[in-house]
């Protein structure tokens, strides 16, 4: 067996596991395109063509692959080398439609993701003894952590990011310059914000002029890594310059634009989640509880304070120095996703390795099947169908034809209309709840909460932020109070959930741990629902960063008009 068991065959399986991992699911919401940033990507991908020539290819005026030359797509701030990417791959396998495009993206996604399993294992094996135990440690720890395995499900350009990011890492410590600036160019043709990594190859220059005194050596790879990098960054992301270098002015609007929508001050409905949290703080929590979760975080906790030889090393330092230094950036601007620290995510686990006293320990073998389990009890949600698909199932059968559906705007609309049958016909109306307190925002809201018959929240995103700030919403925020609590002229009548947990379908009832976050109800860690469609035992996850819940598994809630006839 061990004769086997070699180290390729190791790696080889741990691969095939992260990747079962991430594929598993991969129609997670059924072919509803419920992923905003991904649909947005997914009609790019639909819209654009493929040049007819490498001119027009590098023509930004006349390139069919242009975003920019499309009407629609005047606001892009995206690399365009993952969506161009899809694409080919989209047309080769006969896929090129919306339809199959995002599933197409996902499944690269998927793969990117885990070749990071594979560049893990070379970074260790350069780093540790060759007797060592723990090659393979931060293997399979990338490949069953939990927030690399959810962005892996969508079709957008983090995980293709990280992967180039940590293939250029993985090159440097290799002294593989001159290949490392082809992935970095490829990591910054995936998203500008790759910049941001370029100090940890001048480190890797500068510490090999230390080491080797040769002042020639470190131009060839300086200068040979730089033009390397720029090439790939021109020739697979073309439409952010204009003539050779210089960067595309429309390029640096939507830049600005961006950036504007991080305006504490100002007034972009997404962007009202970050009011109420507090910068670094809360990117840790969620690091802690959700993207690492408490198993490693633990394990790393009671390892720090050991002393080995690895973590003297230049490598662990300029590990730390990354990990420190990007958490620090991404995590005091205003708006700090969750996706925004991947590119942290496979370093912490090298730290996590280099730390790690002994994998015989029993503790440190505890934390890292709890660890297991944790992936794996995440990987329940996609077993499940989308909560909001359940919930339009629901209003298909219980809510007759004609009836008025109020919905959330800036949230989607439901029942969602996709099934091979004709659907009941609603009317919807939409509630501006965004919209700054003023009288004339419930002038406008009363008369349809007054005569719509339903009102579907498909999603925490506005009850879950808009009460956090009851200074900007005092209105609103009692509004959401006074629905939760049987105040208003609306009763609950479904919900739908999905949270991290394994199903038990002999329990007969759901058990959830961890605490709510419903408006003006004091929300306990310990909750038992006998009337749930799944039961089992479950981690909510309400109070985690909103875009971690509201994609793949939101919680749906449906409110009658008592006074309704329908």
């Amino acid at each position: 067996m061990k004769k086997f068991l070699t180290p390729n065959v190791v790696v080889g399986l741990l691969f095939l596991l992260g990747l079962g991992f991430r594929l598993y699911g991969l129609s997670w919401d059924q072919g509803t395109h419920l992923h905003p940033d991904e649909r947005f990507l997914t009609m790019v991908a639909n819209d654009i063509h493929l040049p007819n020539s490498i001119a027009q290819y590098f023509d930004n005026s006349t390139s069919p692959v242009n975003p920019y030359n499309y009407s629609q797509f005047q606001f892009y701030v995206y690399g365009i080398f993952p969506v161009l990417l899809t694409k080919v791959i989209a047309v080769l396998l006969h896929l090129d439609s919306y339809q199959y495009l995002n599933l197409v993206g996902r499944a690269l996604s998927a793969v990117f993701d885990s070749i990071n399993i594979i560049l893990l294992y070379l970074i260790t094996k350069k780093t540790f003894s060759s007797k060592s135990k723990l090659h393979y440690l931060p293997s399979f720890l990338y490949a069953t952590t939990v927030l690399p395995i959810q962005l892996s499900h969508f079709f957008a350009v983090d995980t293709f990011l990280t992967t180039f990011l940590l293939a250029t890492f993985t090159l440097v410590i290799y002294s593989r310059f001159f290949l490392a600036g082809i992935t970095f160019g490829l990591a910054l043709a995936c998203k500008i914000s790759a910049s941001t990594f370029a100090p940890i190859i001048l480190i890797f220059l500068i510490r090999d002029l230390v080491q080797t005194k040769n002042l020639k050596k470190l131009l060839i790879n300086g200068l040979g890594f730089g033009f390397l990098s720029s090439l790939l960054f021109r020739v697979a992301d073309p439409y952010i310059f204009k003539g050779l270098f210089l960067p595309n002015p429309l390029f640096l609007d939507n830049l600005k634009t961006l950036q504007s929508f991080s305006d504490p001050e100002g007034w972009f409905p997404p962007a009202v989640q970050w009011m109420s949290k507090i910068p670094l703080i809360f990117s840790l929590q969620n690091i802690i509880l959700w993207g690492l979760g408490l198993p490693l975080s633990i394990l790393f906790l009671i390892s720090i304070f050991k002393t080995k030889k690895h973590t003297t090393s230049f490598i662990y330092f300029t590990i730390l120095f990354w990990v420190i230094s990007l958490y620090l950036f991404q995590g005091s601007q205003f708006a700090h996703n969750m996706r925004y620290f991947l590119p942290i995510y496979p370093f912490i686990l090298l730290l996590i390795t280099y730390k790690t006293y002994s994998l015989k320990a029993p503790v440190v073998r505890g934390l890292v099947i709890l660890h297991l389990l944790f992936g794996l009890a995440f990987l329940g949600i996609y077993s499940r169908p989308h909560t909001r698909v359940q919930a339009s199932e629901w209003i298909y059968d219980h809510i007759k034809k004609g009836a008025l559906l109020t919905f959330e705007e800036w949230d989607d609309p439901l029942p969602l209309g996709y099934y091979n049958r004709v659907p009941q016909i609603y009317s919807t109306k939409g509630l501006s709840l965004y919209d700054p307190d003023q009288p004339k925002k419930w002038t406008k809201l009363n008369p349809i909460l007054d005569s719509a018959n339903y009102m579907v929240l498909s999603s925490n995103r506005l009850w879950g932020s808009i009460p956090l700030v009851p200074t900007r919403y005092p209105e609103t925020t009692k509004f959401y109070q006074d629905l939760f609590n049987n105040r208003l002229s609306y009763s609950k009548i479904y919900e739908s959930s999905s949270y991290p947990g394994f199903s038990i379908p002999f329990l007969k009832k759901c058990i959830y741990l961890g605490p709510s976050n419903i408006p003006g109800i004091n929300n306990r860690w310990f909750e038992v629902d006998s009337n749930c469609a799944y039961p089992g035992v479950y981690l909510r996850d309400d109070t985690a960063e909103e875009s971690f819940s509201v994609y793949d598994h939101p919680r749906v809630i449906i409110f009658r008009r008592n006074s309704s006839v329908l």
